[in-house]
C-alpha cells in the first residue's frame, strides 16, 4: 500500500497517537447524569380558599376569632422564624380577632425540617405545640435529634411519651397530609399564607396583619 518508508513511519506515528488519546479518554471520569428528576410544577387542584383545616392543626389565638390566617411553614426557614415573632405579637394585641392555623410544609432542601415538624406535632399531643414551635425557631441554627429531646425536657413534656412518639414517627401522617394540602393549592415555598381565601407568599409585615383586624 505504502512503498515509501517515510509514509509507513507517518502512519505508525498516527496510530500510536490515536491509541494514546483513546486510553487517556477511557481513564477520564464520565460525566454523571443526575438521578434527580427535573423540577416540575405539580398540578394545582384546589383554590387557596378551599384549603382544609383539620382538627389536629394547631391554632394560636382564640378559636372564635373573626379572621383566620393559615400558614404553611417550615421550622428551618429563616423567613418563617422572622414572621412568627410578628404574627404572635399581632395576635396577642388583636383582642381575640385574629388567629393563626399552622400547617407543616417542610421543604426538601432543609434536612431537619421534617424531623422538627414531627417533634412539634409530638409536643402538640401534650398540649405544648406553640411553646415547642417558638423554641424550635429560637434554636433554628442547631436543629438535630439531641435538640428535639432537650427541648422536650426543658418544656416539661412527658419525656418517655415524647421520645416514643418521635422515634416511631407517629406524627408523620399529619405532616404528609398538610404537605398534600399545601401542594394542592400551589404552595411552592415558605412561609405561605392563606388569608380570607387569598394566597400570600412570603414574609408578612406587622402593618399587613393589623390591617386585617382594624
Amino acid at each position: 500500500m505504502f512503498r515509501n518508508p517515510i509514509a509507513w513511519l507517518f502512519v505508525a506515528i498516527v496510530l500510536v497517537l490515536a491509541a494514546a488519546v483513546w486510553n487517556t479518554a477511557a481513564r477520564l471520569p464520565r460525566q454523571l447524569v443526575s438521578q434527580t428528576p427535573p423540577v416540575t410544577s405539580l398540578p394545582v387542584t384546589k383554590l387557596p380558599g378551599q384549603v382544609s383545616i383539620f382538627p389536629t392543626d394547631p391554632v394560636r389565638g382564640e378559636t372564635g376569632a373573626s379572621v383566620t390566617v393559615v400558614e404553611f411553614g417550615d421550622f428551618e426557614c429563616p423567613y418563617c422564624a422572622e414572621t412568627a415573632v410578628t404574627v404572635e405579637k399581632v395576635i396577642s394585641q388583636s383582642g381575640g380577632k385574629l388567629k393563626l392555623v399552622w400547617k407543616d410544609f417542610p421543604l426538601p432542601s432543609h434536612s431537619q425540617a421534617q424531623a422538627a415538624a414531627e417533634a412539634a406535632q409530638c409536643a402538640q399531643r401534650q398540649g405544648k405545640f406553640w411553646e415547642y414551635h417558638d423554641a424550635l425557631f429560637s434554636k433554628q441554627d442547631s436543629l438535630n435529634s439531641t435538640t428535639y429531646l432537650s427541648l422536650a425536657g426543658e418544656l416539661g413534656l412527658d419525656f418517655d411519651n415524647f421520645s416514643r412518639c418521635l422515634s416511631s414517627h407517629e406524627t408523620l401522617p399529619l405532616i404528609e397530609r398538610n404537605l398534600a394540602e399545601g401542594t394542592a393549592i400551589g404552595v411552592d415555598g415558605t412561609p405561605f399564607f392563606v388569608i380570607n381565601g387569598q394566597a400570600v407568599s412570603g414574609v408578612l409585615t406587622e402593618d399587613q396583619l393589623r390591617s386585617l383586624v382594624e
